[in-house]
C-alpha cells in the first residue's frame, strides 16, 4: 500500500525538489520550518511555521502523515525518537545520530571495517600535543567540531605545529573537536544510495565533487575515476548502508588518497548537494528515488547515457549588479538548466541555486561557466 501524505522536517532546498517530484506523483506533503518564507514554502506543500523540536507540532505531523522524513542533519534527535513510535521515520534516527557527530561517524567507519582518515577526539581541556602525538596525527590536520559544522563552518585547519597555540585560543571551551589528518587524495567523490521499505538497493553512480572554501563548489558525472575504484566504492556504500539497515536515502563522501584506497569522510541521510544533477541527467533524479521509496512505491534503478556537471550558486553570485543578466544569458543556453531556490536573505557563501549542464566536454563547459559564475 503506498503512502500518500509525506511529513518532511526542514523547509530548505532539498524539501523544496523533494516535494515537487512527490507532487508530480500525486502526493501530499506538510512540512515544518520555523522560517517565515522557506524554499519548500514556493511549493504547493503545507507549511508548519514551528520550530524543529516543538512536540505539538511534530505529533500533528505523525497524526496527519503517512511517513516522515527530514532534509538536514540538525534535527533535534529526542523529537524524532518520540514520534517514531506513532510513525515511520526514514532514514532512521539512529543513522540521523551517526551522521550528527562526527566522531561517532568516523568511529562507525572503522567498526565496519572502513577506512577514513586518521583521527582522535579532543576538547580544550585537554593537551593538544600529547593527542596529537599519541594518536600519530600528521601535519597538516584539522580540527572540527563534532557536532553543528557544515560547509567549512566550525573547522581550524593548522598548518604545522607553530600554528597550534594560535587555533587553540579560536576554539570554544565548552565544545568536542574532532582532529582529523589532512588527506592527501586524488579525487574527492560521493555515492548516492537507496534502499526501499522491501529492502531492494538502488545506486547511482559516483559523483566527483570539487570544493572551494569548505563549500562544494563543481560536480561532475561520471566521476572521473577508474572502473575498480567504481565498483570498490559501490560495494563499501552497499556494506555500511546494510550495516547500519538503511531504509530511504545516504549519500556518502569519500577519498580516493595517492595509494588508491578509498578513504570514507562524511555521511548525509538525505539528498545531498551533489546529487542535484541527478534530475537532468537521470531517468530518475535522487529526489525521485527518495520520493518513490517513502511512499512505499517500486523502485528502479536510474539511467543515464549522459555526462553532466553542476555549479552552485552561492550568495556572492547574486551580489553583482549583472547578475541577472547573466542568469537570462545562461538560460538561454542550450542544455543549461537552471534552478534557483528562491531564500530571502542572500549570504556570503549560502547555496542561492545551482546550474547543471549536459555537455560531452566537461573540461571546457567547467571553464565556461566559472568565467561567467566567478
Amino acid at each position: 500500500m503506498e503512502n500518500n501524505i509525506i511529513g518532511i522536517i526542514g523547509g530548505g532546498q532539498l524539501c523544496q525538489m523533494l516535494s515537487e517530484y512527490l507532487f508530480s506523483i500525486g502526493k501530499k506533503v506538510i512540512f515544518i520550518d520555523p522560517s517565515e518564507n522557506p524554499p519548500a514554502k514556493n511549493t504547493a506543500a503545507i507549511h508548519i511555521k514551528k520550530k524543529f523540536d516543538d512536540i505539538e507540532a511534530l505529533k500533528y505531523l505523525s497524526k496527519n502523515c503517512d511517513i516522515i522524513t527530514y532534509e538536514f542533519e540538525n534535527v533535534p534527535i529526542e523529537s524524532l525518537i518520540l514520534i517514531n513510535k506513532d510513525i515511520e521515520i526514514h532514514p532512521s534516527p539512529y543513522i540521523l545520530s551517526i551522521s550528527q557527530n562526527r566522531l561517532i561517524e568516523k568511529k562507525n567507519f572503522k567498526k565496519y571495517g572502513i577506512k577514513t582518515p586518521n583521527f582522535a577526539s579532543f576538547n580544550k581541556d585537554k593537551d593538544l600535543y600529547k593527542i596529537i602525538e599519541k594518536s600519530k596525527i600528521k601535519f597538516p590536520l584539522i580540527i572540527k567540531t563534532n557536532t553543528l559544522g557544515y560547509d567549512g563552518k566550525g573547522q581550524y585547519r593548522i598548518h604545522s605545529s607553530n600554528d597550534v597555540d594560535k587555533i587553540l585560543t579560536s576554539l570554544e571551551k565548552d565544545l568536542d573537536y574532532i582532529i582529523e589528518e589532512v588527506v592527501d587524495f586524488k579525487k574527492e567523490f560521493s555515492v548516492i544510495i537507496g534502499k526501499d521499505l522491501s529492502g531492494n538497493t538502488i545506486f547511482f553512480n559516483p559523483i566527483e565533487n570539487i570544493h572551494k572554501n569548505g563549500i562544494l563548489d563543481i560536480s561532475i558525472y561520471p566521476a572521473r575515476i577508474s572502473e575498480k575504484i567504481r565498483e570498490k566504492a559501490i560495494n563499501l556504500a552497499k556494506r555500511f548502508s546494510n550495516e547500519v539497515k538503511l531504509t530511504g536515502i545516504l549519500a556518502i563522501e569519500m577519498f580516493i588518497d595517492n595509494k588508491d584506497d578509498i578513504l570514507f569522510n562524511e555521511i548525509a541521510p538525505r539528498p545531498h548537494n551533489s546529487g542535484h544533477l541527478t534530475i537532468e541527467s537521470h531517468s530518475i533524479s535522487q529526489f525521485g528515488l527518495l520520493g518513490d521509496i517513502i511512499s512505499n512505491k517500486k523502485i528502479n534503478t536510474p539511467l543515464s547515457n549522459k555526462k553532466a556537471l553542476m555549479k552552485n550558486l552561492l550568495g556572492e553570485f547574486f551580489l553583482k549588479k549583472n547578475h541577472k543578466d547573466i542568469i537570462r544569458e545562461i538560460e538561454n543556453m542550450d542544455n543549461h538548466f537552471i534552478k534557483l531556490y528562491k531564500k530571502d536573505e542572500i549570504k556570503i557563501g549560502r547555496k542561492m541555486g545551482h546550474i547543471t549542464i549536459i555537455t560531452d566536454d566537461i573540461e571546457n563547459s567547467m571553464v565556461k561557466i566559472n568565467n561567467l559564475i566567478d
